[in-house]
């Protein structure tokens, strides 16, 4: 199999022996799991997952702290979590769409937003997402898009775009805001 191609439109790809590596699409799907006695919603949609990120965020009652965590570091960088406190659904949204490109084809980070009111969300290097804390009002919002009971599944094989060709954008997003750097760890 081949590397992606540069420029590649998308987060994941899929090999298809006919096309070479192609986009990675989901259904409309969400499952309830358990994770270390934690209840939480798996998503994964059809669209735009970065969309459904915000639409989501906003069923969270601010005020937020968004996590950038690097988690497949590129050379010269360490695995690492950046956040962010006091962030309104407005501020969310204007570093995602300011970004929306990188976030959208880069599959080296996760963002994670943890509501003052209560609940995490997280969308992965998957584009999946994980919601923590309001999975009722998500579970509701995301059966009035259609959206079905089924756990979602990775292709395989498949390949995450990490090309040394996003890392400016990488580096643009992190001076762009006073980004607070730690660790990284499974709790955001």
């Amino acid at each position: 199999m081949e590397p992606l191609p540069v420029a590649f439109p998308g987060k994941l790809g899929a090999w298809d022996p006919a096309n070479g590596w192609t986009p990675v699409r989901y259904s409309k799907q969400f499952c309830a799991e358990t994770i270390s006695g934690f209840p939480r919603l798996l998503v994964a949609t059809d669209g735009d997952a970065l969309e459904l990120f915000l639409e989501l965020a906003a069923l969270y009652e601010g005020p937020f702290r968004v996590a950038y965590l690097l988690v497949s570091a590129p050379v010269g960088y360490e695995p690492s979590r950046y956040e962010l406190d006091g962030m309104t659904h407005a501020d969310l949204s204007g570093l995602v769409r300011e970004y929306q490109d990188f976030l959208r084809g880069d599959a080296r980070h996760h963002l994670w937003l943890n509501a003052a009111g209560g609940g995490t969300l997280i969308l992965d290097e998957h584009d999946w997402l994980y919601s923590y804390g309001r999975n009722e009002a998500v579970e509701s919002y995301l059966k009035s898009l259609g959206f079905e009971p089924g756990k979602p599944e990775l292709p395989f094989p498949h390949i995450h775009n990490e090309s040394s060709e996003n890392t400016p954008a990488m580096e643009k997003l992190l001076a762009s805001r006073p980004w607070r750097r730690g660790n990284v760890s499974n709790m955001g």
